[in-house]
């Protein structure tokens, strides 16, 4: 729990034949994390690397085909809001293939091939119909500018006499366009314009003589002309107009159906569909394993890291996959060895924030243990509102109730939480705060109230300030065990001895400069004798620069002051909304209603305001303040070589059932 996990190296042996099966068990077990047998000099020479699977290719088509299908089918999925999705509990519905190796994994995806198909050719038509659509949107817009000219389409485009064309120009000033074409264009050339209004663009027809063309498009490009080639040939522009209308409507009531049909087949078949994709994938990473691999005749050799707990339950995989035709031998963790948090169940969500700062190095001080407690602390004292930690501790609860209902980092989140607005709570209690000060509007007095920061600030301050310096101290004394426990007394003795010394001998300094104590003159000649020696073992530790570690520890002891100032904020914002909402609701009955919901709105506000401003800066402390005194956050994170199920469950999982 100090410490990471204790790491393993493994070496496993299993027969060829049981090869496969033994992947499977590690993979579902997921307690092991293979490395390329290639690193281990002592085995490079003795075996050699297995191929690359051959059916690779063959398995990353079929999910890549399904996976398309799941995407076509996802888009016609009406889509939940995200609140309610947040807040509603995942699908228990899970799904079991009878697939043992590759050949089965292909052979259960073939079965999907017909549905997989049709969705792929419905969406290719869906596609195609919208591009349609577009396109008769265009063709009737460019017709109907083409109106005020009365001219036909298939009248537009060049003959051996006549060239007619049409087009648009961006939308400009209109008068200035047609006087630059009149006098730019040649003089077998006529331009025609139709200026639009607004944003609209102008409306040009070019009738040229062909041997004008060519000089007639050089001065076109340089408006930006965008040409018209109309697809309707013949009749009016009207009669264009009316059978692009009829055209559309068709298109349209064919989408419609195309969109029905995907949504029917979406809730038939995308559940399945995501699985046989999930499934796909699990076997595709099996087989990615294999050039990490070593065979040495009948004999398959993988090798890696794994919790030595763990030991015992990979005994029993092995014998149930392979029917003892395996076996494993260990080595101690030498070399860069793989990180893995050791929490106990209640200290396990913290591990996130820890990770989120850096994975501890092997055989380093682990964090998270003291982190945890801290982190409530400082957070309910900012906090400090037992309305508001309750209503945190109840969006924590429909968290775990919903996303936070499997095993993941919103799950973590949502415990952390709801640890947090109890302390929230309890604080409040103590700090006299519901919802700012609304118990007093109905006449009512909280009997727990100890400090009240609004009133006695500096009481609080003063616990901010005691918080911090044990805070820091605790850091110094965790870095102190450290050097102790790898015999570097030297290093201890001027990186934290000189602090352990310097602390109480500047407190009686200060104390005496201000008057607020009185000690003897013996105490205070030793107390400034010992800040020199202390404040010359800092300097000669860090030399110049060590001016700025006794300034620095300074700053890190009064950012503990923020925990006074969140707990203002809180206290004091909540006030001003209980105020306002009354002062609204005064003003006559018609406004009550309109003060309850502003003051509802506010205190919504500032929950989230001071929610997030208080774990931000409860983390800042945790992460600048006290993990800069002894945290190495050199680590590696152990990543074993396990199959991520969501949709999917293993077949003998099924089986048990």
């Amino acid at each position: 729990m100090l410490r990471p996990a204790e790491m393993t190296r493994l070496t496993i042996g299993v027969h060829a034949a049981k090869r496969d099966a033994m992947v499977a068990a590690l993979h579902e077990a997921g307690v092991v994390e293979l490395r390329p047998i290639v690193d281990e000099a002592p085995l490079r020479e003795l075996v050699t690397p297995s191929p690359r699977s051959p059916v690779i290719p063959d398995i990353a088509a079929a999910r890549s085909r399904i996976e398309r299908a799941v995407e076509i089918l996802a888009t016609v999925t009406p889509e939940k809001n995200p609140v309610v999705a947040l807040l509603s509990p995942p699908s228990d519905e899970k799904i079991a293939f009878p697939i043992t190796d590759a050949a089965s994994a292909l052979e259960a995806a073939a079965q999907f091939s017909d549905i997989t198909d049709t969705i792929i050719a419905l969406h290719t038509r869906d596609t195609a119909t919208t591009e349609r659509l577009a396109r008769l949107d265009e063709e009737e817009q460019m017709l109907r500018l083409l109106l005020p000219f009365g001219i036909e389409p298939g009248q537009i485009g060049q003959t051996s006499l006549l060239a007619v064309r049409a087009g648009i120009i961006p939308a400009g000033v209109c008068v200035d366009t047609e006087t630059y074409l009149r006098k730019e264009m040649p003089e077998l050339a006529i331009p025609f314009l139709f200026c639009g209004t607004g944003d609209q663009p102008t409306t040009v027809v070019i009738i040229t003589h062909p041997d004008a063309s060519v000089e007639a498009d050089r001065v076109l490009r340089t408006l930006t002309f965008r040409e018209f080639t109309p697809e309707t040939a013949e009749g009016t522009v009207s009669e264009g107009i009316t059978a692009i209308q009829t055209e559309r409507n068709q298109l349209r009531q064919q989408q419609t159906e195309i969109r029905s049909s995907l949504e029917e087949l979406a809730r038939i078949h995308l559940i399945p569909l995501e699985a046989m994709a999930e499934e796909l994938g699990v076997m595709r990473e099996r087989e990615d394993a294999a050039p990490l691999l070593g065979k040495t005749g009948s004999l398959t050799v993988m090798q890696g890291w794994a919790r030595s707990d763990d030991l015992p339950r990979i005994q029993t995989l092995c014998d149930r996959s392979t029917g003892s035709l395996s076996f494993y031998t260990t080595a101690p963790a030498t070399g860069t060895v793989p990180s893995a948090f050791d929490h106990p169940r209640w200290l396990a969500p913290y591990g996130f924030l820890t990770a989120m700062f850096g994975m501890p190095a092997y055989g380093r001080i682990d964090p998270t243990l003291f982190l945890a407690p801290v982190l409530v602390l400082t957070f309910g004292i900012m906090l400090g509102d037992a309305g508001y930690g309750l209503l945190l501790v109840l969006i924590a609860a429909l968290l775990l109730r919903g996303t936070g209902h499997t095993p993941g980092t919103t799950r973590d989140l949502a415990l952390v939480l709801s640890a947090c607005g109890a302390a929230g709570t309890i604080f409040g209690l103590l700090m006299g705060s519901v919802f700012g000060n609304l118990p007093a509007f109905f006449g009512i007095t909280l009997p727990f109230t100890l400090i009240e920061p609004l009133n006695d600030p500096l009481s609080l301050l003063l616990l901010a300030l005691a918080i911090g310096i044990a805070h820091l101290n605790l850091g110094l004394v965790i870095a102190a065990s450290e050097h102790l426990r790898c015999n570097e007394r030297r290093t201890m003795l001027y990186s934290e001895g000189t602090w352990f010394l310097l602390q109480p001998c500047a407190a009686v300094l200060i104390l005496t400069f201000f008057g607020w104590a009185t000690f003897s003159s013996l105490i205070i000649a030793l107390a400034g004798a010992g800040a020199m020696v202390a404040i010359g073992g800092i300097l000669r530790d860090n030399g110049p620069l060590g001016f700025f570690s006794l300034t620095g520890y300074l700053g890190d002891w009064l950012s503990y002051s923020r925990i006074l100032a969140l707990a203002l904020a809180t206290g004091g914002i909540a006030m001003m909304i209980n105020i306002l909402s009354g002062m609204i609701a005064g003003v006559g009955p018609v406004f009550l209603i309109i003060g309850i919901l502003f003051g509802i709105a506010g205190h919504a506000a500032n929950l989230v305001l001071q929610c997030l401003g208080g774990f931000i800066h409860a983390l800042r402390l945790q992460y600048v303040e006290f993990f800069g005194r002894f945290f190495d956050a050199g680590g590696r994170a152990f990543s074993p070589f396990a199959a991520q199920r969501t949709h999917t469950m293993p077949p003998e999982e099924c089986d048990a059932r």
